[in-house]
């Protein structure tokens, strides 16, 4: 296994994409920094190669970015985002994470593909699936593989589990479009970490935190099903990375925080 950790939830608005906190990572000992292209895709030209060549020096890989695309992108109901729009942003942000060398990027997003009340649910489906392989396709000659998430009922009504989304990829159909695991989620919807081993051999990337107060695994004893879950995952043949996705009890303890989360990380997954 590899671990890296997801700098979304450590930065404040308005405070970049988090680059900088690659060199701190990689001295508690992260094997890789996971960025959010949304706010990757936010900055100059100019600011995102200085920035870049920070994350270079560092020599901690950016494995991954999450943070798919801005909440007020609509893909899913009868006001949608035009196309071409969101081609333009797909085409800026595959460049910018071939640039950094990424190789996966998360597609959560999870305002952006809630079905409006009203709506017909497979018409939803089919324009999510759709969307996905404009995606794969146009991140087909990067290299990059898009992960797709499922996201708790209390952020949206569609892809709301594991197996929700191995249905999904296996509808898209492509490639470049594989599924994620998100702990998190998984324990939120109350799902048994069981459920990876269908659809298991779909699965590139993962993610974690507590259930409480979707914080950094700190307290072992939160988490009875964790061990299930890293014993499913070694079961299928996973080798991928583990992605803290979590909220520090206080800013400015992370470090510490995330320092212990990998400890218990290595505990539990042996590795």
């Amino acid at each position: 296994m590899q671990y890296g950790v997801c700098v979304n939830m450590l930065l404040k608005e308005g405070e970049g994409a988090g680059m900088e906190l690659a060199s701190c990572l990689n001295t508690i000992g992260f094997a890789y920094i996971e960025l959010p292209r949304n706010r990757i895709c936010q900055l100059e030209k100019a600011e995102f190669e200085r920035q870049a060549e920070e994350v270079g020096r560092t020599a901690l890989p950016c494995r991954c970015c999450n943070d798919f695309m801005p909440a007020s992108f609509q893909i899913v109901g009868d006001d949608l985002t035009p196309q071409s729009v969101l081609q333009e942003y797909l085409a800026n942000a595959l460049e910018r994470l071939a640039r950094l060398g990424a190789r996966l990027t998360v597609f959560g997003s999870p305002w952006s593909r809630g079905c409006p009340d009203g709506f017909p649910g497979e018409k939803a489906w089919d324009q999510i699936a759709d969307f996905l392989r404009m995606v794969g396709e146009m991140a087909e000659p990067y290299g990059v593989i898009v992960a797709v998430e499922h996201n708790n009922h209390s952020e949206t009504n569609t892809l709301n589990h594991f197996s929700d989304v191995v249905k999904m990829v296996r509808t898209v159909n492509h490639p470049n479009v594989r599924a994620l695991c998100d702990y998190y989620h998984l324990r939120f919807e109350g799902d048994s970490p069981y459920i990876l081993q269908d659809g298991g051999n779909l699965l590139v990337h993962t993610h974690i935190a507590q259930l409480k107060d979707r914080g950094f695994l700190t307290d072992l004893n939160e988490e009875p099903v964790l061990c299930a879950y890293a014993e499913t995952l070694h079961r299928i043949g996973y080798e991928g990375g583990v992605s803290v996705e979590a909220r520090p009890t206080h800013p400015e303890s992370w470090e510490a925080e995330a320092a212990v989360t990998l400890s218990n990380l290595k505990q539990i997954f042996k590795s």
